[in-house]
């Protein structure tokens, strides 16, 4: 399970070095083929192939509502695109990505169970740290409704 952050930053070249842990995980869980993208360009999310596949089965068929099933493939493809973890354990972001979810500065990346969160840390502070969750949001979810 990718649990947990990490600091990280991007290189010259675009990449970020995916923490030895994280790579370690995802490499021996799924192999090295990663589907980057993200749905609304705030953020990057890093899906192990795989697991990618089988969160557009789900879509697909559950997918009642044609036109934003497509939108949402249109938008994840537009964003994303195939990657493997290298042999220094780095990623490339596409830079389209890069630039819409201003990927400078200092980054986190969030392991969010089965795939990684990357976020600019100002943004990703402003929008969850800074406004943490509730009272009633955090019953909410200790009820298993969340």
């Amino acid at each position: 399970m990718l649990l947990g952050s990490a600091l990280v930053k991007i290189d010259g070249t675009g990449r970020i070095k995916i923490p030895g842990d994280f790579s370690k995980y995802i490499i021996s869980a799924y192999g090295n083929e990663l589907y980057i993208t993200s749905e609304k360009g705030d953020n990057v999310l890093i899906y192990p192939l795989p697991v990618w596949k089988e969160w557009l089965k789900k879509i697909q068929s559950s997918s009642k509502n044609y036109p934003i099933t497509r939108k949402y493939l249109n938008i994840t493809g537009y964003y994303g695109k195939i990657s493997l973890i290298d042999k220094k354990e780095r990623v490339l972001i596409q830079p389209i990505l890069r630039e819409k979810a201003k990927l400078e500065g200092e980054l986190v990346l969030i392991g969010n169970l089965d795939h990684l969160v990357l976020w600019n840390k100002e943004i990703f502070e402003k929008n969850n740290i800074e406004k943490p969750l509730s009272d009633e949001e955090l019953t909410f979810l200790s009820r298993g409704e969340g």
